[in-house]
């Protein structure tokens, strides 16, 4: 167990010395920062002087800006019916924690059907897998495969 958790250690201290051996990583340019707050700053004046400012006039206006804070448009951001509850599949919340794991699903998800019943099949599956490791292990003991 010593040596377990001494490798441990010793790779994750040996990240840290590869990062070490390269300062520039930890150097801040102050300009670059000031530069990227001042466009910021020019989109945050632009949205509070007119309130029905939207993505699309924004792009039509001024995309040079957008460019150059490299926003991106609301139909490319990511759908978050696909994401796992608490960044845990919903298969392994039901394969690891059963009927347990269905109902945290079920609450977390907000009743969302499809990944409650990932949980489910998850559920099902690990209860198909021990019936079938109990009849492979106490099967020969009560004769059920004649041996």
């Amino acid at each position: 167990m010593k040596k377990l958790l001494l490798s441990i250690f010793m790779v994750f201290f040996a990240g840290f010395t590869v990062f070490a051996n390269n300062a520039d990583l930890f150097k801040l340019d102050y300009n670059a920062v000031q530069a990227e707050f001042s466009q910021l700053d020019q989109l945050a004046v632009m949205v509070k002087s007119n309130s029905d400012l939207t993505y699309s006039v924004l792009k039509l206006e001024d995309a040079n800006l957008i460019e150059s804070l490299r926003l991106i448009s609301e139909s490319s951001l990511p759908d978050n019916s696909n994401n796992p509850v608490l960044g845990i599949p919903s298969f392994l919340w039901g394969c690891g924690l059963g009927v347990v794991g269905i109902l945290v699903v079920y609450i977390i998800s907000d009743n969302d059907k499809a990944e409650t019943k990932k949980a489910l099949w998850g559920c099902i599956t690990w209860v198909g897998v021990v019936i079938i490791l109990e009849v492979a292990w106490w099967g020969p003991a009560y004769g059920l495969f004649g041996i």
